[in-house]
Protein backbone atom coordinates (compact mmCIF):
# COMPACT_ATOMS: atom_id res chain seq x y z
CA UNK A 1 0.00 0.00 0.00
CA UNK A 2 1.45 3.36 -1.04
CA UNK A 3 2.09 5.85 1.76
CA UNK A 4 1.04 9.37 0.81
CA UNK A 5 1.99 12.32 3.00
CA UNK A 6 0.05 15.57 2.66
CA UNK A 7 1.29 18.79 4.23
CA UNK A 8 -1.64 21.07 4.98
CA UNK A 9 -3.76 17.93 5.05
CA UNK A 10 -6.54 19.43 7.15
CA UNK A 11 -6.91 22.43 4.85
CA UNK A 12 -9.28 22.92 1.94
CA UNK A 13 -7.52 21.04 -0.85
CA UNK A 14 -5.59 18.75 1.50
CA UNK A 15 -8.60 17.40 3.40
CA UNK A 16 -10.63 16.74 0.25
CA UNK A 17 -7.63 14.98 -1.31
CA UNK A 18 -6.88 12.97 1.84
CA UNK A 19 -10.43 11.66 2.07
CA UNK A 20 -10.52 10.60 -1.58
CA UNK A 21 -7.10 8.94 -1.44
CA UNK A 22 -8.10 6.98 1.66
CA UNK A 23 -11.27 5.78 -0.06
CA UNK A 24 -9.10 4.51 -2.91
CA UNK A 25 -6.99 2.40 -0.58
CA UNK A 26 -3.92 4.54 0.06
CA UNK A 27 -2.25 4.94 3.44
CA UNK A 28 -2.56 8.65 4.25
CA UNK A 29 -0.35 10.71 6.56
CA UNK A 30 -1.53 14.24 7.31
CA UNK A 31 0.69 17.06 8.52
CA UNK A 32 -1.16 20.03 10.00
CA UNK A 33 -0.27 23.14 11.93
CA UNK A 34 -3.19 22.72 14.35
CA UNK A 35 -6.36 20.76 15.13
CA UNK A 36 -8.57 23.71 14.18
CA UNK A 37 -9.84 22.13 10.95
CA UNK A 38 -10.05 18.57 12.22
CA UNK A 39 -13.74 18.45 11.31
CA UNK A 40 -12.69 18.50 7.64
CA UNK A 41 -11.67 14.84 7.92
CA UNK A 42 -14.32 13.70 10.41
CA UNK A 43 -15.17 10.71 8.17
CA UNK A 44 -11.63 9.32 8.26
CA UNK A 45 -10.16 10.83 11.42
CA UNK A 46 -9.44 7.47 13.06
CA UNK A 47 -8.21 5.86 9.84
CA UNK A 48 -5.30 8.12 8.90
CA UNK A 49 -2.10 9.21 10.63
CA UNK A 50 -1.98 12.85 11.77
CA UNK A 51 1.09 14.78 12.91
CA UNK A 52 0.81 18.32 14.27
CA UNK A 53 3.50 20.89 13.64
CA UNK A 54 4.43 23.92 11.57
CA UNK A 55 6.25 23.23 8.30
CA UNK A 56 8.48 26.20 9.18
CA UNK A 57 9.79 24.07 12.08
CA UNK A 58 12.25 22.52 9.69
CA UNK A 59 13.75 20.09 12.22
CA UNK A 60 10.29 18.65 12.98
CA UNK A 61 9.41 18.54 9.29
CA UNK A 62 12.55 16.59 8.39
CA UNK A 63 12.17 14.11 11.26
CA UNK A 64 8.51 13.47 10.43
CA UNK A 65 9.25 12.71 6.78
CA UNK A 66 12.19 10.47 7.70
CA UNK A 67 10.00 8.55 10.14
CA UNK A 68 7.18 7.81 7.69
CA UNK A 69 9.30 7.39 4.53
CA UNK A 70 6.37 8.19 2.20
CA UNK A 71 6.12 7.12 -1.43
CA UNK A 72 4.43 10.39 -2.43
CA UNK A 73 4.41 13.84 -0.84
CA UNK A 74 1.83 16.49 -1.69
CA UNK A 75 3.14 19.80 -0.37
CA UNK A 76 -0.02 21.87 0.09
CA UNK A 77 0.77 23.72 3.33
CA UNK A 78 1.43 27.42 3.10
CA UNK A 79 0.31 30.96 3.61
CA UNK A 80 -2.27 31.11 0.88
CA UNK A 81 -3.17 34.74 0.25
CA UNK A 82 -1.31 37.57 -1.39
CA UNK A 83 -2.63 39.95 1.27
CA UNK A 84 -1.17 37.94 4.17
CA UNK A 85 2.16 37.71 2.39
CA UNK A 86 2.54 41.48 2.80
CA UNK A 87 1.49 41.31 6.46
CA UNK A 88 3.95 38.50 7.26
CA UNK A 89 6.56 38.59 4.48
CA UNK A 90 9.33 36.70 6.33
CA UNK A 91 6.96 33.95 7.41
CA UNK A 92 5.76 33.73 3.81
CA UNK A 93 9.34 33.05 2.67
CA UNK A 94 9.65 30.29 5.28
CA UNK A 95 6.32 28.58 4.68
CA UNK A 96 6.01 28.94 0.91
CA UNK A 97 9.64 28.70 -0.22
CA UNK A 98 12.02 27.39 2.45
CA UNK A 99 9.72 24.54 3.49
CA UNK A 100 9.84 23.24 -0.08
CA UNK A 101 13.61 23.05 -0.18
CA UNK A 102 13.69 21.41 3.27
CA UNK A 103 11.37 18.66 2.01
CA UNK A 104 13.40 18.21 -1.18
CA UNK A 105 16.62 17.93 0.82
CA UNK A 106 14.99 15.41 3.16
CA UNK A 107 13.86 13.26 0.23
CA UNK A 108 17.40 13.41 -1.14
CA UNK A 109 18.79 12.24 2.23
CA UNK A 110 16.30 9.37 2.30
CA UNK A 111 17.87 8.02 -0.87
CA UNK A 112 14.42 6.66 -1.66
CA UNK A 113 12.23 7.06 -4.70
CA UNK A 114 9.57 9.51 -3.56
CA UNK A 115 7.32 11.49 -5.86
CA UNK A 116 7.08 15.13 -4.74
CA UNK A 117 4.12 17.20 -5.94
CA UNK A 118 4.12 20.91 -5.18
CA UNK A 119 0.81 22.70 -4.92
CA UNK A 120 1.34 26.02 -6.67
CA UNK A 121 -0.81 28.78 -8.12
CA UNK A 122 -1.66 30.74 -11.25
CA UNK A 123 -0.55 33.86 -9.34
CA UNK A 124 3.08 33.07 -10.26
CA UNK A 125 2.37 34.26 -13.81
CA UNK A 126 1.44 37.78 -12.75
CA UNK A 127 -0.55 39.88 -15.23
CA UNK A 128 -0.30 38.03 -18.55
CA UNK A 129 0.14 39.84 -21.85
CA UNK A 130 -2.15 37.40 -23.64
CA UNK A 131 -4.69 34.69 -22.85
CA UNK A 132 -5.06 31.82 -22.35
CA UNK A 133 -1.98 31.20 -20.22
CA UNK A 134 -0.18 27.87 -20.20
CA UNK A 135 2.88 26.25 -18.65
CA UNK A 136 5.19 28.15 -21.01
CA UNK A 137 3.79 31.61 -20.22
CA UNK A 138 6.55 33.85 -18.75
CA UNK A 139 6.21 34.48 -15.01
CA UNK A 140 6.38 37.93 -13.47
CA UNK A 141 4.80 37.71 -9.98
CA UNK A 142 3.16 40.85 -8.61
CA UNK A 143 3.17 39.98 -4.91
CA UNK A 144 5.28 38.29 -2.24
CA UNK A 145 3.11 35.18 -2.09
CA UNK A 146 3.47 34.54 -5.82
CA UNK A 147 7.21 35.26 -5.78
CA UNK A 148 7.76 32.66 -3.06
CA UNK A 149 5.58 30.10 -4.83
CA UNK A 150 7.63 30.65 -7.98
CA UNK A 151 10.83 30.17 -5.99
CA UNK A 152 9.44 26.85 -4.73
CA UNK A 153 8.65 25.83 -8.31
CA UNK A 154 12.22 26.62 -9.32
CA UNK A 155 13.59 24.50 -6.46
CA UNK A 156 11.55 21.57 -7.82
CA UNK A 157 12.97 22.06 -11.30
CA UNK A 158 16.54 22.35 -10.00
CA UNK A 159 16.32 19.21 -7.83
CA UNK A 160 14.90 17.30 -10.77
CA UNK A 161 17.59 18.51 -13.14
CA UNK A 162 20.58 18.17 -10.78
CA UNK A 163 19.58 15.13 -8.69
CA UNK A 164 17.12 13.45 -11.08
CA UNK A 165 14.45 13.64 -8.38
CA UNK A 166 10.80 12.92 -9.16
CA UNK A 167 9.29 16.38 -8.72
CA UNK A 168 6.12 17.80 -10.26
CA UNK A 169 4.30 21.11 -10.04
CA UNK A 170 0.51 21.43 -9.86
CA UNK A 171 -0.55 25.02 -10.62
CA UNK A 172 -4.12 25.61 -9.50
CA UNK A 173 -6.45 28.27 -10.81
CA UNK A 174 -9.17 29.74 -8.55
CA UNK A 175 -10.52 26.79 -6.57
CA UNK A 176 -13.76 26.69 -4.59
CA UNK A 177 -15.98 24.13 -2.93
CA UNK A 178 -16.88 22.35 0.29
CA UNK A 179 -14.59 22.58 3.34
CA UNK A 180 -13.15 25.92 2.20
CA UNK A 181 -13.18 28.94 4.51
CA UNK A 182 -16.28 31.05 4.03
CA UNK A 183 -15.33 33.98 6.25
CA UNK A 184 -12.17 35.22 4.52
CA UNK A 185 -12.82 37.19 1.30
CA UNK A 186 -9.07 37.71 0.86
CA UNK A 187 -8.42 33.97 0.52
CA UNK A 188 -11.64 32.38 -0.71
CA UNK A 189 -13.55 35.09 -2.54
CA UNK A 190 -16.16 32.90 -4.19
CA UNK A 191 -16.87 30.82 -1.09
CA UNK A 192 -17.27 34.06 0.84
CA UNK A 193 -19.73 35.43 -1.73
CA UNK A 194 -21.70 32.17 -1.70
CA UNK A 195 -21.90 32.31 2.10
CA UNK A 196 -23.09 35.92 2.09
CA UNK A 197 -25.82 34.99 -0.37
CA UNK A 198 -26.75 31.92 1.68
CA UNK A 199 -27.18 34.16 4.74
CA UNK A 200 -29.26 36.68 2.80
CA UNK A 201 -26.60 39.37 3.07
CA UNK A 202 -25.44 41.79 0.41
CA UNK A 203 -23.00 40.22 -2.06
CA UNK A 204 -20.22 42.73 -2.83
CA UNK A 205 -18.63 42.33 -6.26
CA UNK A 206 -15.83 44.54 -7.51
CA UNK A 207 -15.97 46.75 -10.59
CA UNK A 208 -19.41 45.75 -11.88
CA UNK A 209 -18.20 42.17 -12.22
CA UNK A 210 -16.56 42.98 -15.55
CA UNK A 211 -13.63 40.62 -15.07
CA UNK A 212 -13.22 36.87 -15.26
CA UNK A 213 -11.28 34.02 -13.71
CA UNK A 214 -10.88 30.32 -14.40
CA UNK A 215 -12.81 28.82 -11.48
CA UNK A 216 -12.64 25.10 -10.76
CA UNK A 217 -14.58 23.00 -8.26
CA UNK A 218 -12.66 21.09 -5.59
CA UNK A 219 -13.60 17.57 -6.74
CA UNK A 220 -12.07 18.34 -10.14
CA UNK A 221 -8.89 19.56 -8.42
CA UNK A 222 -8.72 16.32 -6.43
CA UNK A 223 -9.09 14.19 -9.55
CA UNK A 224 -6.41 16.28 -11.29
CA UNK A 225 -4.02 15.84 -8.35
CA UNK A 226 -4.51 12.08 -8.49
CA UNK A 227 -3.93 11.97 -12.24
CA UNK A 228 -0.72 13.98 -11.83
CA UNK A 229 0.37 11.59 -9.07
CA UNK A 230 -0.30 8.54 -11.23
CA UNK A 231 0.63 9.73 -14.72
CA UNK A 232 2.55 13.01 -14.49
CA UNK A 233 6.00 13.20 -16.07
CA UNK A 234 8.85 13.92 -13.61
CA UNK A 235 10.07 17.51 -13.75
CA UNK A 236 6.90 18.81 -15.39
CA UNK A 237 4.44 21.55 -14.45
CA UNK A 238 0.69 21.16 -15.01
CA UNK A 239 -1.94 23.87 -14.93
CA UNK A 240 -5.17 22.70 -13.30
CA UNK A 241 -8.15 24.68 -14.55
CA UNK A 242 -11.25 24.37 -16.70
CA UNK A 243 -10.19 26.65 -19.54
CA UNK A 244 -13.54 28.44 -19.15
CA UNK A 245 -13.96 32.17 -18.47
CA UNK A 246 -16.26 32.80 -15.51
CA UNK A 247 -17.31 36.45 -15.38
CA UNK A 248 -18.07 37.83 -11.94
CA UNK A 249 -21.29 39.47 -13.11
CA UNK A 250 -22.40 35.93 -14.06
CA UNK A 251 -21.54 34.75 -10.55
CA UNK A 252 -23.65 37.60 -9.18
CA UNK A 253 -26.66 36.57 -11.29
CA UNK A 254 -26.35 32.92 -10.23
CA UNK A 255 -26.12 33.86 -6.56
CA UNK A 256 -29.20 36.06 -6.82
CA UNK A 257 -31.04 33.16 -8.49
CA UNK A 258 -29.94 30.57 -5.93
CA UNK A 259 -29.92 32.56 -2.67
CA UNK A 260 -31.82 35.40 -0.94
CA UNK A 261 -28.73 37.63 -1.20
CA UNK A 262 -28.54 40.72 -3.39
CA UNK A 263 -25.50 41.86 -5.38
CA UNK A 264 -23.97 45.26 -4.68
CA UNK A 265 -21.25 46.46 -7.04
CA UNK A 266 -18.35 48.27 -5.36
CA UNK A 267 -15.07 49.73 -6.53
CA UNK A 268 -12.04 47.57 -5.85
CA UNK A 269 -9.60 48.96 -3.22
CA UNK A 270 -6.36 50.59 -4.34
CA UNK A 271 -4.18 47.85 -2.82
CA UNK A 272 -6.18 45.20 -4.67
CA UNK A 273 -5.55 47.04 -7.93
CA UNK A 274 -1.80 47.14 -7.24
CA UNK A 275 -1.45 43.37 -6.79
CA UNK A 276 -4.30 42.08 -8.95
CA UNK A 277 -3.41 39.96 -11.99
CA UNK A 278 -6.57 40.82 -13.94
CA UNK A 279 -8.40 38.40 -16.21
CA UNK A 280 -7.20 34.79 -16.16
CA UNK A 281 -8.07 31.68 -18.13
CA UNK A 282 -5.78 28.72 -18.79
CA UNK A 283 -5.03 26.36 -21.62
CA UNK A 284 -5.40 22.98 -19.90
CA UNK A 285 -4.40 20.76 -22.83
CA UNK A 286 -1.29 19.51 -21.05
CA UNK A 287 -3.13 17.93 -18.13
CA UNK A 288 -5.89 16.76 -20.47
CA UNK A 289 -3.20 14.78 -22.31
CA UNK A 290 -2.93 12.65 -19.14
CA UNK A 291 -6.59 11.66 -19.50
CA UNK A 292 -8.07 14.21 -17.10
CA UNK A 293 -11.00 16.57 -17.64
CA UNK A 294 -13.18 18.68 -15.39
CA UNK A 295 -16.81 17.75 -14.68
CA UNK A 296 -18.47 20.32 -12.39
CA UNK A 297 -19.59 23.68 -13.78
CA UNK A 298 -19.24 26.77 -11.61
CA UNK A 299 -23.00 27.14 -11.20
CA UNK A 300 -23.36 23.47 -10.22
CA UNK A 301 -20.45 23.88 -7.81
CA UNK A 302 -22.15 26.88 -6.19
CA UNK A 303 -25.25 24.73 -5.63
CA UNK A 304 -23.09 21.99 -4.07
CA UNK A 305 -21.57 24.51 -1.66
CA UNK A 306 -25.03 25.83 -0.71
CA UNK A 307 -26.21 22.26 -0.06
CA UNK A 308 -23.12 21.70 2.10
CA UNK A 309 -23.79 24.85 4.15
CA UNK A 310 -27.34 23.64 4.79
CA UNK A 311 -26.09 20.17 5.71
CA UNK A 312 -23.59 21.42 8.31
CA UNK A 313 -25.92 24.26 9.35
CA UNK A 314 -23.37 27.08 9.31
Amino acid sequence: MKRILITGGLGFVGSNLAEDLFKKGYSVIILSKSKRKLQNISNIIDKVSIEYGDVTDFNWLEKTILRYKPDVIFHLAGQLTSYESFEKPIYDVDVNAKSTIVILETIRKLNKLCRFILGSTFWVVGKPKSLPINEETPCNPLNIYAANRLAAENYCKIYHRVYDMDTLIMRLTNTFGIKEQHDNPKKAALNNLIYKGYKGQTIPIYDEGKFFRDYIYISDVVSAAEVIMEKGEPGECYFVGTGVKTWFYEIGKWLEDLTPGKVVYVESPDFHKRINVGNIVVDNNKIKSLGWDWKVSVKSGIQKVLDYYREINV
